[in-house]
């Protein structure tokens, strides 16, 4: 960040399946090697292969001008196979299905 008090907007778009119908699949936003998230989105799906499409938008001020890195963390509520962008460890829309993680500052 270029100044401590520009405000960041964190967003998230995450596509993902979960191998068992019926289970919780999260999504957190973590910064750098913080353990708590900053932010977290819940999906579930009725039938196996499913898709959840988590969404997190996050706006926080950036307190900081050194290098930040913000991760995404995708996973199930219980044991089972999770696919990003796609199903059953195959990709959806020939590899161009839409997850992404932007971080925009903005100047106070």
């Amino acid at each position: 960040p270029v100044s401590t008090i520009n405000r960041l907007k964190v967003q998230s778009r995450a596509l993902a399946t979960f191998s068992v119908a019926d289970i919780g699949v999260m999504t957190g936003l973590f910064q750098d090697a913080t353990a708590g998230a900053l932010a977290a989105a819940f999906g579930t799906t009725s039938t196996t292969a499913g898709a959840v499409n988590s969404v997190i938008d996050h706006f926080m001020v950036s307190g900081t001008t050194s290098a930040t890195t913000f991760r995404i963390r995708v996973g199930p509520a219980s044991a089972g196979t999770i696919t990003f962008n796609g199903a059953s460890g195959g990709r959806f829309f020939g590899g161009v299905a839409n997850s992404f993680l932007r971080v925009e500052e903005i100047h106070a």
